[in-house]
């Protein structure tokens, strides 16, 4: 085989990663809850704790996720977890199939899901760099914000394809639909089989894992705009996600007695409005102001939740989540284009981990916060909706004032200061080829 075949093939190979975890991920998204709420019926407080349960392990285990990743070859870390994450649906589905459901069960899938999530993430999204990077090497270089915004655009067509999926639980019942869900990420391995084999970094922090994590942390906080993304991204998982998980499906059950196949809209909507802007990314030259993008987004994001408190009609409630998704499309682009380009090569699956525990840690935190008011409002449940709108906005004023975003250039780097190599590009320091690959 032409050896620049074999980056070429890798991009693919990551594509159908990202595609099939998140078609998983988007069953997951109406299933989960639709047992919950609707099999089970239970109350705010139970769904908000249920929620929880799928992000719950990434307070405990994605620093521990970051340093493994760069200690493992990732192509062989990430199959394996692939074929793990096949397990849970299938138990849950047996049984759901022979109507032993029980709350404790979803609670249990919960935990083992985003144990899985939590190792993976970081070993999959620090590979975008050096797949890019390698890609580039072949004469067929793509940029890094584009590279983004086509993850960006798999991802979004992989959940709204796992929620059209989800969306049937109603008329198929809930144990077929967990079988597709463990043949996808059965399928997800095979793109991991495409990857070129990766080997750990032989730089950084030795001795304990420990002591990587730390390093880290350390590494992170100490970079002005690796700290501000992880702040700004630890709001949105408390207000953004947790108005997600939660508002949204109480909305949808308590205002317009919704089903799983509303469920379905609701989520695909959303989605839908995100992948019509990371195609638009696409299309574009890349940002000259990320930072200034993310937040005009996250300020459209805010405004729409808001007027989810004015109980709108279906039909423009569902306008409304397609604005919201929009929106989301362009935050999310924006904030991984901010990361990878500003994360040093040595060290990028552990400040990525960092990043990705204040996105996904503050998820439960906000679930949990939204299931509280929710049981606290009892039939006005849209109300949650202005909790999560007034913390985002919060967060955009404070990304305004007192943050390095809106100076950020073209490539995460602060303006007007020219671009500055990232570090392995630096005179006496190895490249992520020669640190990552044989």
């Amino acid at each position: 085989m032409d050896a620049d075949s074999v980056p070429r093939r890798e991009l693919t190979g990551y594509l159908v990663l990202v595609a099939t975890w998140f078609a998983g991920f988007g069953i997951q998204t109406v299933l989960f809850p639709y047992l919950a709420a609707n099999v089970l019926d239970v109350d705010g407080v139970l769904l908000g704790i249920a929620q929880m349960s799928l992000t719950a392990p990434s307070l405990v285990l994605l620093l521990f996720g970051g340093a493994i990743a760069e200690r493992a070859d990732a192509r062989a870390l990430l199959l394996r977890l692939h074929l793990v994450a096949a397990i849970p649906p299938l138990v849950i589905g047996a049984a759901s199939q022979v109507g032993g459901l029980a709350y404790w069960m979803l609670l249990a899938y919960g935990t083992a899901m985003g144990v899985v999530s939590a190792l993976l993430m970081p070993a999959r999204d620090a590979l975008l760099n050096l797949v890019v990077e390698r890609r580039g090497r072949t004469g067929r270089p793509i940029a890094l914000q584009r590279a983004v915004a086509l993850t960006s655009f798999v991802q979004f067509a992989g959940q709204i394809t796992g929620l059209v999926i989800g969306g049937l639980a109603s008329a198929w019942g809930a144990a077929p639909l967990l079988a597709i869900h463990a043949l996808i990420c059965i399928v997800g391995g095979l793109g991991a089989v495409m990857l070129h084999r990766t080997v750990p970094i032989p730089r950084g922090p030795r001795g304990s894992t420990r002591a990587a994590i730390a390093e880290g942390v350390r590494v992170t906080f100490a970079d002005p705009v690796l700290k501000a993304m992880t702040l700004v991204m630890t709001g949105v998982g408390v207000f953004v996600i947790g108005a997600f998980l939660v508002v949204l499906p109480l909305l949808a059950r308590d205002l317009y007695a919704g089903d799983s196949t509303t469920l379905r809209d609701v989520f695909v909507t959303f989605w839908i409005g995100a992948m019509v802007s990371s195609v638009a990314l696409t299309r574009m030259r890349p940002a000259a102001r990320p930072g200034q993008w993310l937040l005009i987004a996250q300020s459209i994001g805010a405004a729409m939740v808001l007027s989810l408190a004015l109980r709108p009609e279906y039909w423009v409630f569902l306008v409304i989540v397609f604005g919201w998704g929009l929106a989301a499309g362009v935050s999310i682009t924006m904030s991984r284009s901010i990361i990878q380009a500003a994360a040093p090569a040595s060290h990028r699956a552990r400040v990525l981990s960092v990043y990705q525990l204040g996105y996904m840690g503050g998820a439960p935190v906000g679930a949990l916060l939204m299931g509280l008011a929710a049981q606290v409002l009892h039939d006005q449940t849209y109300l949650t909706s202005l909790i999560a709108a007034a913390g985002l906005a919060g967060l955009v004023v404070w990304g305004l004032l007192a943050s390095p975003l809106p100076a950020l250039g073209p490539a995460g780097t602060p303006s007007p200061e020219p671009l500055i190599p990232e570090p392995h590009e630096e005179a006496g320091d190895a490249g992520p080829e020669d640190a990552r690959t044989p």
